[in-house]
């Protein structure tokens, strides 16, 4: 990964780290709930339910599988039934890395894209004729590049503003957003003479949320010591 595990430790030290740096989160597709468990609740399940759900799923499976083989069958035919010029190929390669060295440049003042190394790849990579099949070149591409045309589940290309030339940089060097702390201070000190109607709304509407919070964390608990009281889990 471009990033160390120890991330998730250093972002969750509020502390230390009081603002979200700027992300986006990963897809959700990857994610798949395998089993969960629920104490002392029984589940009941009846035939006609389950025969209800395993209608939906199986079509649900059905309509996914069958575009997953179109799109597969696609692919397969670019690739061994396409061929490009070879030249096309070291064209869009040193175009994405003289982009991609254009933007360490302007971050880093150092960049790490080698011309020489991509050069030697492409030689090393050369086929025996002028064409290539489109399947290769895209192994060439992402051997010499790293990019893909569409990137591995949980990674940052693909995503808003990624493009094939971007440069990764690392989460805790980016920049910051405001904080809890921050907002809440904007939000009381604003319009405190009354004459932006637009902040006193926004206060009043702080304060209110405030109330229903504690409101609402005094029901949970009351509703939690019920539930203790009947024979159900508590949550403490």
């Amino acid at each position: 990964g471009l990033e160390s595990p120890s991330l998730v430790r250093r972002l969750l030290d509020v502390e230390a780290n009081p603002a979200k740096p700027s992300y986006e989160m990963a897809s959700e597709a990857a994610l798949v709930l395998q089993d969960c468990e629920f104490g002392n609740l029984e589940l009941g399940r009846t035939v006609r339910n389950m025969w209800e759900v395993t209608k939906v799923l199986e079509a649900r499976w059905e309509t996914h599988a069958v575009a997953a083989e179109r799109a597969r069958d696609a692919l397969d035919s670019m690739g061994g039934g396409t061929e490009v010029r070879w030249t096309d190929v070291e064209r869009f390669v040193e175009q994405i890395a003289r982009e991609k060295r254009r933007k360490e440049q302007k971050r880093t003042q150092k960049p790490t894209t080698d011309d020489g190394a991509i050069q030697r790849a492409l030689e090393g990579r050369a086929p025996q004729s002028s064409m290539i099949s489109w399947g290769d070149a895209v192994n060439v591409i992402r051997d010499v590049l790293g990019a893909y045309p569409h990137p591995p589940s949980g990674s940052g290309q693909g995503q808003k503003g990624q493009t094939e030339s971007s440069v990764h940089v690392p989460i805790m060097e980016r920049s910051k957003g405001t904080t809890y702390e921050e907002k809440v201070r904007s939000i009381l000190n604003a319009g405190g003479d009354g004459t932006n109607g637009k902040s006193t709304k926004r206060k009043a509407r702080y304060e209110e949320n405030v109330i229903k919070k504690r409101k609402t964390a005094e029901e949970d608990r009351a509703f939690y010591d019920r539930m203790l009281s009947q024979g159900g889990s508590s949550t403490s």
